[in-house]
């Protein structure tokens, strides 16, 4: 996976910058916003998945999966938000965003993988239901029991904030601008997340930061209006 195309190559050779491939109102706004709070120069690359542009030849040659976010850092790719969040914490050591002991960083990889792994399989079952069932007929079920487990998934989130600052605890961490993807998500669901008090203070939270304004403006995303 770490070839790409032509084109994307000559890029990159030229700017010599990280470059993001993203797509406004999907899980990609996490690896953004991080990207974004280093102040470091990058290339964000608009890869629209409703006009299917995460499908062309192009972007499979970056990324053969065809799924966003990918990330070209010196001419290699790097795919799935978790991998993505922990090269630039790592990469990036000035901007605290990543902690310094070690099983620290591993409950950051263990929360990001909860999040990859539980809140955005219910989000997927509750918008493509045919990914997981053939049987048309049951469609209409499994989205809606999808959508009852993102709530539940909402709700232990909230219990993970309550009594912290941030995600992980007191420092700002690579964890965060993660979890402001899933509540951007759960609003977009009609589903009541000002009820959530921890997790709607985490979300102000994140809205104060100038690099999260940044990027949600030029992303227009359509989570956060």
């Amino acid at each position: 996976m770490n070839d790409v195309s032509a084109a994307t190559d000559a890029m990159a050779s030229v700017t010599h910058e990280p470059m993001l491939f993203y797509s406004p109102g999907a899980c990609s706004l996490a690896s953004h916003i991080a990207l974004e709070e280093t102040g470091k120069p990058y290339k964000p690359m608009e890869t629209l998945l409703s006009q299917k542009q995460h499908l062309t030849p192009e972007y499979l040659a970056v990324n053969p999966r065809g799924k966003v976010p990918a990330l070209i850092a010196d001419g290699r790719v790097i795919t799935e938000n978790t991998a993505i969040l922990t090269y630039i914490g790592l990469t990036y050591p000035e901007t605290g965003m990543w902690p310094t002991d070690t099983i620290d960083q591993m409950h950051c990889i263990s929360q990001m993988a909860w999040f990859s792994n539980t809140p955005h399989i219910s989000q997927r079952a509750k918008f493509r239901p045919y990914r997981f069932v053939d049987d048309e007929g049951m469609h209409e079920a499994v989205s809606a029991k999808a959508k009852a487990n993102y709530w539940q998934d909402m709700k232990e989130i909230d219990d993970l904030i309550a009594g912290k600052k941030w995600i992980m605890g007191d420092s700002y961490t690579v964890v965060d601008p993660y979890a402001l993807v899933f509540y951007g998500w759960g609003a977009s669901h009609a589903l009541p997340m000002d009820e959530l008090k921890a997790f709607t203070q985490h979300k102000n939270q994140m809205l104060e930061r100038p690099a999260v304004r940044a990027v949600l403006e030029r992303e227009k995303n359509p989570h956060f209006k």
